[in-house]
């Protein structure tokens, strides 16, 4: 049942009214906390009317973040999050050879997890470029993306800007054409007798060199589909069946050897000459039944120097860091709706080592997990007290403050990211003595405090956040 911010503000009325009648002590800090609450509420309400407040206030994907260091994932942000800029290239041809190659040596449901483990790299000192080149029959829809440096760039969509040329058709069409559009690149070789196969190439440039990178799948439509499968324990096939994919949201990535950096395979002819290159094949699902061919998409990582992969051994710590960003309304004012009263990182970091059976990484061992809070903006002036889980941060007095020492990291514990157990005690402007308690909002209420993604960006001072904010993925 969905309650509106109308059936929400008649009640919020008709309370205002009994505590008049009350003849509440206007100084007392109980009736002043409430009745700035109240006015929040009844002026939310008016701002945003058609926003379902018997919702969860949480729009943060919690995605994971891997570093190699011990660095927590804090990465500095700033209003605009940080972004590195790509450059997307005209379409040119792939190297028919190479795609031959990928069809001869990753045919569809054999595993070939055996070429490759786990990986990570680091960021080279020139510009390198990415250009997706094979496409196995995947069943599931995705997004691939690259992590640099703590920073997540959406770098290409299955199919996306793929063309073919075949004897069918001897002009250039899109592979998400009708009849082009069954099964993956293989598919369309055999049945159309495609002749030339092209896709855009997207190049990188002053990237932060030495940074952490990997590469991942971000599933974005859940598939099904039929094969033998291997299964790498029993040492045996299975007979044909059908079998659904990963969940919406899963993430297949280099890291967790969803995708492996090929060997033995000739120079492409669109690389040029006295250039570093390599292939990296990908598996978009994660299933004890997946076939594990590592062909639902193959790219091509080109330059002068490229970001080698580098091995995640057995012994090797990888910290997965989740960081859930938490935009607060001190209340101040009760009308602005800017959420950047105060904008708090929070970040939970595990260290975990891989676990291989027969060169496949099977599990990860769990080591130390650590909490961290930064503070990366103040937009209120008012003093404060910030706790997070069991740990009650040291008084602030607001913007300046916060001007001489920014981003500043502090150890908690006991935070927990998906209760967001998180307050703030905000003493009110010629008030000294009263405090408003802000706490995460349950259903129903009206929001002071929301949980989104590290990478949303803060508005400008008494700039409201627009309504789209308060809409669930998909809604």
């Amino acid at each position: 049942m969905k309650t509106n911010v109308k059936t929400m503000l008649m009640a919020l009325v008709a309370t205002s009214m009994v505590a008049c009648s009350n003849n509440q002590d206007v100084f007392d800090g109980g009736a002043i906390e409430k009745t700035a609450k109240q006015s929040y509420a009844e002026n939310f309400a008016k701002k945003y009317p058609n926003v379902d407040m018997n919702q969860n206030w949480d729009f943060s994907s919690k995605t994971p973040y891997f570093s190699f260091s011990n660095n927590n994932g804090n990465h500095a942000g700033t209003r605009a999050a940080v972004s590195y800029d790509f450059t997307e290239g005209a379409k040119q041809e792939v190297d028919l050879n190479t795609v031959e190659w990928m069809k001869d040596n990753l045919k569809e449901g054999k595993p070939n997890r055996s070429l490759g483990k786990a990986f990570y790299m680091t960021v080279p000192g020139t510009e390198f470029t990415i250009q997706p080149i094979f496409q196995g029959e995947a069943g599931a829809v995705w997004d691939l993306h690259v992590v640099v440096n703590g920073v997540d760039i959406l770098l290409w969509t299955k199919s996306q800007d793929i063309e073919l040329q075949t004897e069918v058709k001897s002009e250039w069409h899109s592979v998400v054409d009708e009849q082009a559009a069954e099964g993956g690149w293989e598919a369309q070789r055999n049945t159309l007798k495609a002749t030339a196969v092209r896709s855009v190439p997207y190049t990188f440039k002053n990237l932060p060199v030495g940074a952490d990178m990997y590469f991942y799948l971000d599933i974005t439509t859940s598939g099904s589909g039929g094969w033998d499968w291997w299964d790498e324990v029993k040492q045996e096939y299975h007979p044909w069946k059908m079998y659904y994919m990963n969940n919406v949201g899963d993430h297949m990535t280099s890291v967790d050897q969803m995708m492996l950096a090929l060997q033995g395979f000739e120079k492409p002819s669109n690389v040029p000459a006295g250039y570093e290159y390599m292939l990296i094949g990908c598996e978009d699902a994660n299933l004890a039944d997946s076939d594990w061919d590592m062909n639902d998409v193959v790219f091509l990582v080109y330059g002068q120097k490229i970001p080698k992969p580098i091995e995640i051994t057995e012994g090797t710590t990888v910290y997965d860091s989740r960081t859930v960003r938490y935009m607060v309304e001190d209340l101040g004012s009760t009308d602005d709706f800017d959420f950047n009263d105060i904008v708090i990182d929070v970040t939970e970091n595990k260290a975990k080592t891989p676990v291989y059976t027969n060169g496949v990484l099977t599990s990860w061992n769990e080591g130390e997990t650590t909490q961290k809070a930064v503070i990366r903006h103040l937009g209120g002036t008012l003093p404060f007290l910030l706790t997070i889980g069991n740990k009650q941060l040291p008084e602030l007095g607001g913007q300046s403050t916060f001007q001489t020492s920014p981003n500043t990291e502090y150890d908690v514990t006991g935070w927990n990211i998906n209760s967001h157990n998180i307050s703030v005690q905000v003493q009110q402007k010629d008030n000294q003595g009263v405090y408003n308690n802000v706490v995460f909002p349950k259903a129903g209420e009206a929001p002071m405090i929301i949980a989104v993604d590290p990478s949303q960006g803060w508005m400008t001072e008494r700039q409201s956040v627009p309504e789209s904010w308060f809409y669930l993925p998909g809604e």
